[in-house]
């Protein structure tokens, strides 16, 4: 029988996952999308892709519509927090909604990052409505073999 071992990062990911499925299941269901969150603002919640590269983890998030001063991107306590605004827009005065699928107002994503990286040197790009992190993983140590002498022989 073979067993395969996954590394903690890997299942840290799928139960964020899971939970972000569960929440997005729960908000189409039961119409939360569309009212406030724990009494706050209403929310939305950006689809985001993240991979794992050789030498760094790359997180792409889907932004259509938000400007790039309304975004703040940051490393903390071993996540990537993404977070901003989209602000509505409207046709104009007097406009009558007909019809209305598109979220507005503050949004946050958090994304677990692997042990490692290199905070100080995380890039992000935004183009097109696509803000690209580049998350850089310090060099991994390696394990030597050490041969052990003995002095007497």
């Amino acid at each position: 029988m073979t067993r395969m071992s996954r590394d903690p990062f890997e299942w840290e990911e799928d139960f964020q996952r899971l939970g972000e499925r569960v929440d997005d299941f729960f908000d189409r269901v039961f119409g939360l999308a569309a009212t406030p969150r724990y009494g706050l603002q209403q929310t939305w919640r950006p689809s985001v892709d993240v991979y794992r590269v050789a030498d760094h983890v790359s997180v792409i998030a889907e932004l259509p519509g938000v400007e790039e001063a309304d975004l703040k991107v940051v490393v903390e306590h071993g996540r990537l927090r993404i977070a901003g605004n989209r602000r509505a827009v409207t046709p104009g005065p007097g406009a009558e909604p007909l019809q209305l699928e598109i979220d507005y107002g503050p949004f946050e994503r958090f994304v677990a990052l692997p042990p490692g990286v290199d905070a100080d040197r995380v890039t992000a790009q935004f183009r097109a409505g696509l803000l690209t992190v580049h998350v850089p993983l310090r060099a991994q140590t390696h394990t030597v073999n050490v041969r052990v002498d003995d002095p007497t022989k």
